[in-house]
């Protein structure tokens, strides 16, 4: 076993790189986390996105309108495999003990910055 100060300069110099870029990339999953609830709530929301694209006759396709090169359209199906995505990836990572991670790793404004 090792402390980091009896590390080598090369071995302190890897690990640096790979914490800073993986803090990085925590904050990055923390702003994730906030956009993720936002679409959670707005898909849910009585009269909201979910909603509306529940009225649709299956197999609708929703056009990208929103100017994603190369973006397709989706169906009602696609949407509703893709909520389940966005479902499990808050449920993972909405929970206190991981937002006080993310806030170690990448600071008390981690998300927002």
């Amino acid at each position: 076993m090792a402390t980091y100060t009896s590390l080598s300069e090369e071995d302190r110099t890897i690990l640096r790189e790979f914490t800073n870029q993986f803090r990085g990339w925590v904050n990055d999953l923390a702003k994730q986390l906030i956009a993720a609830r936002a679409l959670q709530a707005s898909y849910n929301a009585g009269g909201g996105s979910g909603s509306i694209i529940a009225a649709l006759d299956a197999g609708q396709e929703i056009p990208n309108e929103g100017g994603l090169g190369g973006a397709l359209p989706l169906t009602d199906d696609d949407y509703a495999a893709l909520i389940t995505g966005l479902n499990t990836f808050v449920a993972t990572y909405d929970t206190a003990s991981t937002r006080a991670r993310m806030a170690q790793a990448a600071g008390p404004l981690s998300g927002i910055e």
